[in-house]
């Protein structure tokens, strides 16, 4: 009879996955030696195609739970259930135990890892210097007691006679040392350099040791520093960016950029958001990145997104007011106002602090007086807010604005001059101490305010402009109000109402095209910086020319 020939039960996708495999180990390898970000990936990428053509390989398994969990792509209860898969594929697979111990032992279950250390060692005694060593650290930092530190001296020194005899392990270990020689030369003498401040030689160097494609992020890093202090800052952020990069978004170097952006180019917005999105994606549970993105959102106008970074932030920290109060703030732009204002009472329940508290009363206040017309409550909450605070003099004149919108110029006076008890150098409180006078008809008081206002702040337009409606309006002189009302336009040519007054100051002289003039800019002007109703100057415009 002939023999029958033996089938070939090799599937094709066991060949596929044991070339993925292969291609993995490969650029596994090739990211031990040279820390490259694109090693990283296509080893990440590589095993899980090799999982997914072949998931009986117990070697991917615990070789992608170490990628992984040393780039903070999974969690430590991912990497043990992954060896844990691993371990039911080969259960005789000494390194299989080997990883699935580690990482049980970081987590904290050292009992349940000393089962898998011992394992590793009974099934591969001559090749388990490695396990015996990390059992040695493991007791050396974990367990207390003559014992277990007598265990941890008979692992240690019995792994590292294993390892001088192993050749594999020397030859490796010969491999890293040449390499980790040839950067601290280059990193000891490019510390000299920094200290002899030969910038540019230093810069230089470790440009020069990129080539020998170890430690590369922090290599980059320290180019970012150097560059930054030559003020060569486009320079720096690429550094930055490729320390980033070949990091494999390292939180550390995603940090280090954030604070150089923020310092440097705090009006790159974009680049702003892309790097928190960076850290939040490294961790997930780092409150703080959705709160700086909300910000940053607010920064940009993007309410929705600023809304969806703040409620990020306070599902990890539902207690926490300064995100509280920044969420109302974004609730108050979107003018939902009756969340914003529940927001605003939790964050000032929380009192983190009463100088901080006493701005968030002030906050909701505001609300109740302009939005929801409840001045009164309003009053109330700024008492409150006086009672915590020793910046008393902004809460006095907001009080005393609320009373002024009221009508209610007794009290309003009242309040305007005790806020300039509390800051004697505030022109913008002059100013409205002598709008207040002006009411009053005390035109002599509302004059030497108005005077004071514009001695502290020069270039105060409104002060300028309202001394010229006191001399025109109330004093009858033209020539002074003029010089008033052109000294405001000086300071802001866009300044509507000082346009029209100077206008009403023209027609005052008999000076109708002037006037005509003044009153076309004051109506061209209150299209972009609404002041007065368009109407009030062109009716003063039509009627100059009437019969």
């Amino acid at each position: 009879m002939y023999k029958q020939e033996r089938k070939n039960t090799t599937t094709k996708g066991e060949i596929k996955g044991k070339k993925s495999f292969n291609l993995a180990t490969e650029a596994h390898q090739r990211y031990i030696l040279r820390t490259n970000i694109e090693d990283l990936n296509e080893a990440v990428n590589q095993y899980i195609e090799t999982i997914k053509t072949n998931p009986e390989i117990p070697e991917t398994y615990y070789r992608l739970a170490t990628l992984m969990y040393e780039n903070r792509q999974i969690t430590l209860e991912g990497a043990i259930e992954q060896c844990t898969r691993a371990v039911g594929l080969a259960p005789n697979n000494a390194d299989a135990h080997v990883y699935l111990g580690y990482f049980l032992a970081l987590n904290g279950e050292l009992d349940k890892a000393d089962e898998h250390f011992k394992k590793a060692i009974k099934l591969n005694p001559i090749s388990s210097a490695r396990v015996r060593l990390i059992m040695g650290m493991t007791d050396f930092k974990e367990r207390k007691g003559a014992k277990n530190f007598i265990k941890a001296c008979y692992m240690t020194l019995s792994g590292l006679l294993l390892f001088l005899v192993n050749k594999n392990s020397m030859r490796m270990f010969a491999k890293n040392f040449r390499d980790n020689v040839n950067f601290a030369k280059y990193q000891t003498l490019g510390s000299i350099y920094e200290k002899m401040h030969k910038v540019e030689d230093a810069y230089k160097l470790y440009y020069r040791a990129l080539d020998e494609g170890k430690n590369q992020p922090m290599l980059y890093e320290k180019m970012a520093r150097l560059a930054t202090i030559k003020e060569k800052y486009d320079i720096a952020l690429h550094c930055y960016q490729n320390a980033v990069k070949l990091s494999g978004n390292s939180p550390d170097a995603v940090v280090n950029m954030i604070e150089f952006l923020e310092e440097k180019y705090p009006e790159r917005t974009d680049d702003l958001i892309d790097s928190y999105n960076l850290l939040a994606n490294k961790n997930p549970t780092f409150s703080r990145c959705y709160y700086e993105l909300g910000h940053l959102y607010l920064r940009k106008n993007e309410l929705l997104n600023a809304l969806n970074a703040f409620k990020y932030a306070i599902d990890f920290e539902p207690e926490n007011p300064f995100y509280i109060n920044s969420l109302a703030f974004t609730f108050v732009q979107l003018e939902q106002y009756d969340d914003a204002i529940k927001l605003y009472k939790k964050a000032i329940s929380l009192n983190p602090d009463n100088e901080w508290t006493a701005i968030v009363i002030q906050a909701l206040a505001t609300l109740y007086h302009q939005v929801k017309g409840e001045s009164r409550v309003a009053i109330s909450l700024l008492g409150d807010s006086l009672l915590l605070t020793e910046k008393k003099a902004q809460i006095y004149q907001t009080i005393a604005d609320i009373y002024y919108d009221l009508d209610d110029i007794d009290n309003a006076l009242t309040y305007y001059k005790t806020a300039l008890k509390y800051n004697t150098e505030d022109s913008r409180a002059y100013s409205r101490l002598a709008m207040v006078y002006w009411e009053k008809d005390l035109i002599e008081e509302a004059i030497t305010n108005y005077v004071k206002a514009i001695d502290l702040d020069p270039d105060y337009e409104i002060g300028y402009n309202n001394l010229g409606v006191i001399f025109l309006d109330g004093l009858g002189d033209i020539n002074r109000a003029k010089s008033y009302f052109e000294t405001a336009i000086d300071i802001k040519d866009d300044y509507v109402l000082a346009h029209f007054n100077l206008g009403r100051t023209y027609e005052a002289l008999d000076e109708k095209v002037q006037a005509a003039n003044e009153y076309q800019k004051a109506l061209d002007k209150n299209l972009i910086n609404f002041e007065i109703d368009e109407n009030i100057i062109t009716e003063r415009l039509y009627k100059l020319f009437e019969a």
